[in-house]
């Protein structure tokens, strides 16, 4: 990038840092597209990088290539990511372990009318969930698929899928206790 277009910019010019955004925007995002997992994300880590190199820009060396140096700040960003999304899939596995242990005791604790009750509110409230989540659910507790398998055989995103199962358990919770409050009171 020439000096006199960094000095508008600096000079308060945003028309001038949008032309330099639409000029490496494409190049950028495949950049980050080809190391994140997920378009959403790639498109954050993207928008994240312009905004870290207007703030950055007047540290910006104009003998070096601005595209190269979009590239490192990129890098720095999707690293981030991937470890967010690392983080995110191990807490994820750990809570649906411990929702299976809470559910394992629960059951337990239950005789066996209450057992066939829960089973059966359980049971119902899946039927009653919408076909794409009941999917979701179905195939990874009953399958036990990982969310990177369900995301890539149903071509979704991972955040897709963890957020429809987060969306299912709220909705299998509340569901499965209104039944059951409704039998208890029968």
């Amino acid at each position: 990038m020439q000096q006199a277009t960094i000095k508008t910019i600096l000079g308060g010019d945003l028309d001038a840092y949008d032309a330099v955004v639409r000029q490496y925007q494409a190049m950028l995002l495949g950049y980050a597209a080809n190391r994140l997992p997920d378009l959403d994300a790639a498109q954050e880590v993207v928008q994240l990088t312009f905004i870290r190199a207007y703030e950055q820009l007047n540290e910006y060396q104009p003998q070096r290539d601005f595209g190269v140096w979009l590239c490192v700040i990129c890098k720095h960003f999707i690293l981030s990511e991937l470890e967010r999304q690392r983080r995110e899939f191990r807490n994820l596995d750990q809570f649906s372990d411990a929702l299976r242990l809470r559910v394992g005791e629960r059951m337990a604790e239950l005789s066996d009318n209450d057992q066939r009750q829960s089973l059966s509110a359980m049971r119902e409230c899946l039927t009653a969930l919408q076909s794409q989540a009941a999917l979701v659910v179905r195939l990874r507790y009953e399958e036990r698929q990982s969310c990177r398998s369900i995301a890539e055989s149903l071509n979704r995103t991972v955040t897709w899928v963890s957020s429809t199962l987060s969306r299912s358990r709220r909705a299998l919770r509340v569901c499965i206790e209104r039944r059951l409050d409704e039998e208890a009171t029968a």
